[in-house]
């Protein structure tokens, strides 16, 4: 069965579950940002256990990101929303999910206290976890794999180690992601990812240059979650409520126009590839990276830019050709 994301039960302790008349349930277990195709074989393995064991199929992850705590000073670009993990999440079959606040006391936890304070405690039962095969826990990552299936074993419970999920670069990670976008590698990133990489935001305007001077209007994206890739050109599909348009995309910080004096400020300018694109001031918008056309360069003039922005819309347009979905929901869905 498929939940939509406003089903989902969400609270931030398993105790919490038998409020909602859960009483058994099936864990996948991890922080999961990106929801990217090692995680999903363990969101995967969860729904084959809840099934088999007859219990609901649940995901127990945490917030914020553990490194967010652990080095406040260099925490991760975080690569989707709460929101968008949910839907995808409730999109894959999940039923419920519990977010742990992610503390230094909580962080301090042995293996032991993590199982028996937030995981096994309350009138809830646990009748399995499921977690990637390389999973860590407790203080200084001192619970694995091993020890979890050492207790599951005393305590009367399943665990299933799910092999981390390979390609022709290693592991898939989210470590992997976040380093292909920060290099522009859109597709690689999309590999691992099993959908393609996005950012979403609210479109607000910006200084008339793109439509009166370069005769390409944009929508310019206030990002608001998602991790933005390397600045340059891409070709991309846009999402705006249940539509979906194809664009391409300008990253960086228009050097050409001298940064329009704002200190390198990186600027979103999405040229949406449509007659009569709709106005959309004020309105959500999401971006699916399909293709990097190239990097971001400074021209010798504005003149020079726009001689170029055809070449951009016809490399673009044959990208997305290539990669045409059949829907705008398709854009958050993983494979």
């Amino acid at each position: 069965m498929n939940w939509n994301s406003s089903e989902l039960i969400c609270c931030d302790a398993p105790a919490q579950l038998a409020e909602h008349g859960i009483r058994d349930v099936v864990f996948a277990v991890g922080t999961f940002d990106g929801l990217h195709r090692g995680h999903v074989a363990v969101v995967r393995a969860m729904l084959e256990e809840s099934r088999r064991l007859n219990a609901v199929p649940a995901v127990l992850t945490f917030h914020p990101h553990p490194r967010a705590v652990l080095t406040p000073g260099n925490p991760p670009p975080l690569l989707m929303s709460r929101e968008r993990k949910l839907s995808i999440l409730a999109s894959l079959g999940v039923r419920a999910v519990v977010s742990l606040p992610f503390t230094k006391e909580f962080a301090l936890l042995s293996p032991d206290d993590f199982l028996s304070r937030c995981l096994l405690s309350g009138p809830v039962r646990v009748r399995g976890v499921c977690a990637g095969s390389m999973w860590r826990f407790g203080a200084r990552g001192a619970g694995d794999i091993a020890f979890l299936k050492r207790r599951a074993d005393e305590l009367g419970f399943v665990c299933r180690a799910v092999p981390e999920v390979r390609d022709g670069h290693g592991i898939v990670s989210s470590t992997k992601i976040r380093e292909a976008l920060a290099a522009g590698d859109v597709a690689l990133a999309a590999r691992c990812l099993g959908r393609r990489p996005a950012v979403s935001g609210v479109v607000v305007s910006g200084y008339g240059v793109a439509g009166n001077t370069l005769h390409c209007a944009t929508a310019n994206l206030d990002v608001r979650c998602g991790m933005l890739p390397a600045n340059g050109v891409y070709a991309a599909f846009a999402v705006v409520g249940n539509e979906r348009f194809p664009a391409v995309v300008n990253i960086g910080v228009a050097p050409t126009f001298d940064s329009y004096g704002n200190g390198g400020q990186v600027r979103v300018e999405a040229h949406l590839l449509t007659d009569g694109a709709p106005d959309l001031y004020g309105k959500e918008m999401a971006l699916g990276f399909a293709a990097r056309i190239r990097g971001e360069h400074k021209f010798g003039s504005p003149e020079e830019l726009a001689a170029r922005i055809p070449e951009d819309i016809r490399l673009a347009r044959a990208a997305l050709n290539e990669q045409e979905p059949s829907s705008a929901k398709e854009e958050l869905i993983p494979s």
